[in-house]
C-alpha cells in the first residue's frame, strides 16, 4: 500500500482511533492524502519525482521477503458458507472490503475465501486489544462489536459499533503497527478471520500485480511515452478506473470537467452535435486517450464520447496530474514536435482553436482518415416509458390555486411589504460559519435561478467561470472534504403564472461543525411566502432547542412544531390565508459521522454511496400520502375526508366540499383540514470516517417521476466523475425532460441540494479547506 492509500483506508479499528483524534494519528496522518475519487486499490509505493523523497510504507519493506514457497491455508467450508462469505464481502456497507478485495482476480478471491476461518466470540470477549501486535483481519458474520479507544491518562471511550458485514484489523497487518483500538463483542458473535501472512500475500501481492499491469499499460500510451520509469509509476499509482455500459456517455459536449481518459478495455466513439444531430467523428480502441486538453484548461467539452459495448477507462484529474507530475504543458514540450495541436493550448490554456479535443488526439489513430457520419444514439426515451411517466402525473399539485388574475394582484401587493419578502434579522444565527437560503424576486421566468442570501463570518466567494465557490474549514471527523452544491429554479404552472418560485432551501454550517441542509416546497396561492419563512425559522429554532446536540429526534420535532406555530402567527399578523397554502419540509443534520433525517410531506432526502466499488442506494424517504393506513386513520378521526379522485390518486378535503384538495398528509401551513400533521418522521444513519456517501435533499420537482433508486443510479457515477454542480445540472435536466414528456409546458419548481462526503479537493487551493459550496454566480 502507498502512504496515501494508508491514510485513506476506511473504517476498522485503526480508523476508530482517528475518530477521536480528528484524524491526527501520530505521524501517519501527515502522509499525502492520496489519489482522487474513492479509496484507491492497494498498490506498492513508488517514488514521486517532485519535492523530496517519500518514505515508503512499512508494508512495502515487509513484502520484499521471499514467499515463493508459501502455500495458502485452506479451511473447509460448505457451499452455503462459501456463498454467504462471498456475499458479505461483495454487498457489505463497509467500504474497506470493496477497497481491499474489489480488484483481486477471481482465482485469488477464491483463495481468500479458502483461507478464512470461522471463530466463535463470547459476549464481552476482546477480539482486538489496543497496543497488541496485529495477527488477524476480521469480518463480522453475526453479532455486534463495540469499539473503544483509550487516550493517555483517560478511560477508554466507545467510538463506534460494528455489525454484520463490517471488517476490522487491516491497518495493523499492513503496516506492522500496534492495534490502536480495543474491539469487544457486545453479544455472542461469529467472525471470519484471515491470518496476517495470508492477508499480506493474497491481498497485497494481488494489488501489487495490478499496479505493475497499469505501469506496463502506460508504456503503450503515446502521450506518456516521454515519461521516465519513476514518473510512469507515480502516474499509475493515482489513476482511477471506471466502467461504462454500451452507449453510456463518458464525457458530454458542453459539459465541464477536468479529467483525461484512457481506454483500458473495450472501445468508444466521439460525436459532435450538428444540424443533422450527432455526427461520429472519431473512434478509440485500447490505449487511446481523450480529454487531455482538460488537463490544460477548464474549457467545456467540444464533443461527446460514448462507450461501444462494455468498456473500462482509466482517468486522472488535472489537480492530481499537477500534484504528481507537474504541468502537462511542460510534459508535452519535451517532444513538442509530435504535439503541434497542443501549441495553442500550451500558449494560452484558456484558448484553443481545435474543434474537438476528444476527436483528434495525435495518439488516437484508429480512424484518423474516417469520414464523419451521422449517428442515432439509443438515449431517446421509449414510447412506453413516456406513457408510464404520464400516468404518474395525476398527483401534481396546484388544483386549488386561486384564479391567476386575483392572485397576480395579491402577489404584487405582497412584494410591497418588506416583512414578507426580505430576510428577517430575528432569525439570523450569530455563531454560523455560513448560512445560505433563497430570496424573493418578482417577474422570474421558467428555469430562472433563485436569488441567494448568504450570511457568513467573513467568507468571500472565489469566482470560477459562471460559479461562486465558498471554501472554509470546520471541525470534521471525515478523512477528506465535504463538497456541496445547490440549484433552485423556477418552474412553470401556466404561461401566465404570476407566482415566484415556491421552492426554497437552506444550507447552514455552524462553527461547532454541525451542518443543516433543508428544502421547503411551497404549494397553494401563497406557498412562496410559507417556504421563505420556513427556511429562516427552521435552522434558528433547531439551534435554540435545549435538546440540540443531545437528543436530535426531540430537537427536530420541537423545531418543526415551533416553525408551524411561528408561521401561523406571522401569517395572521400579515393577513395571509394559509388554509390551502403550505409547504413540505425536509432537513438533514450532519453531526460528525452521524446523519439525522427529519421530514414531512413529499420533499425527499436520499442517501447513497458514490464509491465506485460500492455504489448503492442507502436510504430514501417515502412521501406522506393520505392513502397510507395510519395517515388516513388520523385524518379521518380528525374530521377530514380522504377521497380517491383518480385510480391511485388521493386528496384531503373538508367533508362534503371540494376544498382544499391537499395531496400530502403532513405539511407546514394547510390549516383547513384537521389531522394534517407537522410532526416529522425521523431516521438516523452513521458513516465511517472514509465512507464515500452523498445526500440529495430535493423538492418534488425532482421526485415526481423518479424514485430514489433511479436517482442514485443516475447520479453516483456522474458525481464521481463530474462533481456536485455538474451532477445537479444533469439531474435537473433529466427531471425537466420527464416533466416535458408527461405534462407538456407544465413543470414544477425544482430545488436540490447535493452533499458529497469524503470528496477529493479539485485544486491545491481547495485542499487548504475541508468544506466547499458551489453555486451559480450571482450578478
Amino acid at each position: 500500500l502507498t502512504p496515501q492509500s494508508r491514510a485513506e483506508a476506511p473504517g476498522g479499528e485503526e480508523a476508530m482511533a482517528d475518530v477521536t483524534s480528528g484524524g491526527a494519528k501520530a505521524d501517519e496522518a501527515e502522509d499525502d492524502d492520496g489519489s482522487e475519487g474513492g479509496d484507491p486499490p492497494p498498490t506498492m509505493a513508488s517514488p514521486r519525482p517532485t519535492a523530496g523523497k517519500r518514505r515508503e510504507g512499512v508494508s512495502a519493506e515487509a513484502m520484499q521477503e521471499d514467499m515463493s514457497s508459501w502455500v495458502p491455508p485452506k479451511f473447509e467450508k460448505s457451499a452455503e458458507e462459501r456463498a454467504q462469505l462471498s456475499d458479505i464481502i461483495r454487498t457489505s456497507q463497509d467500504s474497506k472490503l470493496h477497497m481491499l478485495f474489489g480488484v483481486v482476480q477471481k482465482d485469488t478471491f477464491e483463495k481468500i475465501i479458502d483461507a478464512m476461518q470461522l471463530m466463535q466470540i463470547a459476549e464481552g470477549q476482546d477480539v482486538i486489544e489496543q497496543g497488541d501486535v496485529g495477527d488477524y483481519f476480521y469480518i463480522v458474520k453475526s453479532g455486534d462489536f463495540d469499539i473503544f479507544v483509550k487516550k493517555t491518562d483517560q478511560d477508554r471511550k466507545k467510538v463506534f459499533e460494528a455489525g454484520v458485514g463490517f471488517a476490522f484489523g487491516e491497518l495493523a497487518l499492513l503496516y506492522n503497527a500496534p492495534r490502536s483500538a480495543t474491539i469487544c463483542a457486545a453479544r455472542p458473535a461469529e467472525v471470519w478471520a484471515l491470518d496476517r501472512t495470508a492477508f499480506r500475500n493474497l491481498v497485497i501481492r494481488s494489488a501489487e500485480a495490478r499496479f505493475k499491469q497499469h505501469v506496463e499499460f502506460l508504456r503503450g500510451v503515446e502521450i506518456f511515452q516521454v515519461l521516465n520509469d519513476s514518473e510512469r509509476a507515480s502516474l499509475a499509482e493515482v489513476l482511477e478506473e471506471e466502467e461504462f455500459e454500451d452507449d453510456e456517455a463518458i464525457v458530454e459536449q458542453d459539459e465541464k470537467d477536468d479529467k483525461m481518459f484512457i481506454v483500458l478495455s473495450g472501445s468508444a466513439v466521439a460525436c459532435i452535435k450538428g444540424e443533422q444531430g450527432e455526427v461520429e467523428v472519431m473512434s478509440y480502441s485500447v490505449g487511446s486517450y481523450f480529454g487531455e486538453i482538460a488537463l490544460l484548461s477548464g474549457e467545456p467539452r467540444k464533443a461527446s464520447v460514448y462507450a461501444v459495448g462494455h468498456s473500462t477507462c482509466l482517468y486522472i484529474t488535472r489537480a492530481t496530474f499537477l500534484r504528481v507530475l507537474g504541468s502537462l504543458s511542460q510534459l508535452l514540450e519535451r517532444n513538442i514536435g509530435k504535439y503541434e495541436k497542443y501549441q495553442d493550448a500550451i500558449a494560452n490554456a484558456s484558448e484553443h482553436g481545435d474543434a474537438s479535443e476528444e476527436a483528434a488526439s495525435p495518439g488516437n489513430k484508429d480512424d484518423a482518415s474516417k469520414q464523419p457520419k451521422s449517428v442515432r444514439r439509443k438515449r431517446e426515451r421509449k414510447a412506453e416509458v413516456k406513457l408510464e411517466l404520464a400516468m404518474k402525473s395525476d398527483s401534481i399539485e396546484g388544483a386549488g390555486d386561486a384564479p391567476p388574475e386575483t392572485l397576480a394582484d395579491k402577489v404584487k401587493e405582497d412584494f410591497k411589504n418588506p416583512a414578507l419578502v426580505t430576510p428577517s434579522d430575528e432569525w439570523a444565527c450569530p455563531d454560523n460559519t455560513i448560512t445560505m437560503f433563497g430570496g424573493m424576486v418578482m417577474g422570474q421566468k421558467f428555469t430562472n435561478d433563485k436569488i441567494l442570501h448568504c450570511r457568513s463570518s467573513g467568507l468571500k466567494p472565489s469566482r470560477k467561470d459562471e460559479e461562486d465557490v465558498y471554501s472554509w474549514n470546520n471541525p470534521s471527523k471525515l478523512k477528506k472534504s465535504t463538497a456541496m452544491s445547490v440549484v433552485c429554479q423556477k418552474g412553470q404552472k401556466s404561461p401566465s403564472d404570476p407566482t415566484p418560485n415556491q421552492d426554497n432551501f437552506f444550507i447552514h454550517q455552524g462553527s461547532d461543525g454541525i451542518s443543516f441542509y433543508g428544502v421547503a416546497d411551497g404549494h397553494g396561492p401563497f406557498g412562496h411566502l410559507v417556504s421563505f419563512r420556513l427556511v429562516q425559522t427552521l435552522p434558528a429554532l433547531l439551534k435554540k432547542s435545549p435538546h440540540y446536540g443531545k437528543d436530535w429526534p426531540t430537537a427536530l420535532k420541537e423545531a418543526f412544531l415551533e416553525a408551524q406555530k411561528d408561521l401561523c402567527e406571522f401569517c395572521a399578523t400579515h393577513q395571509i390565508n394559509i388554509e390551502a397554502s403550505g409547504a413540505a419540509g425536509s432537513i438533514l443534520v450532519q453531526e460528525e459521522q452521524t446523519v439525522h433525517i427529519a421530514f414531512i410531506g413529499d420533499s425527499r432526502i436520499m442517501l447513497g454511496s458514490w464509491d465506485r466499488r460500492n455504489s448503492r442506494l442507502i436510504f430514501c424517504t417515502k412521501d406522506h400520502k393520505p392513502e397510507l393506513p395510519e395517515e388516513r386513520k388520523r385524518l379521518e378521526e380528525a374530521g377530514s375526508e380522504v377521497r380517491e379522485i383518480d385510480a391511485g390518486s388521493f386528496r384531503i378535503y373538508l367533508p362534503g366540499s371540494n376544498f382544499p384538495g391537499l395531496t400530502m398528509s403532513r405539511a407546514f401551513g394547510d390549516t383547513a383540514c384537521g389531522g394534517v400533521l407537522r410532526e416529522p418522521e425521523y431516521h438516523k444513519y452513521i458513516m465511517q470516517p472514509t465512507d464515500q456517501w452523498y445526500a440529495i435533499v430535493a423538492s418534488d420537482g425532482i421526485w415526481e417521476f423518479m424514485e430514489g433508486e433511479e436517482v442514485c443510479n443516475l447520479t453516483a457515477k456522474k458525481l464521481r466523475l463530474k462533481g456536485p454542480m455538474e451532477t445537479l445540472r444533469f439531474l435537473t435536466n433529466a427531471s425537466r425532460k420527464r416533466w416535458a414528456y408527461c405534462c407538456g409546458d407544465y413543470c414544477d419548481d425544482i430545488t436540490a441540494i447535493l452533499v458529497q462526503w469524503n470528496a477529493q479537493p479539485e485544486t491545491e487551493e481547495d485542499s487548504k479547506n475541508n468544506h466547499s459550496l458551489v453555486v451559480k454566480k450571482q450578478d
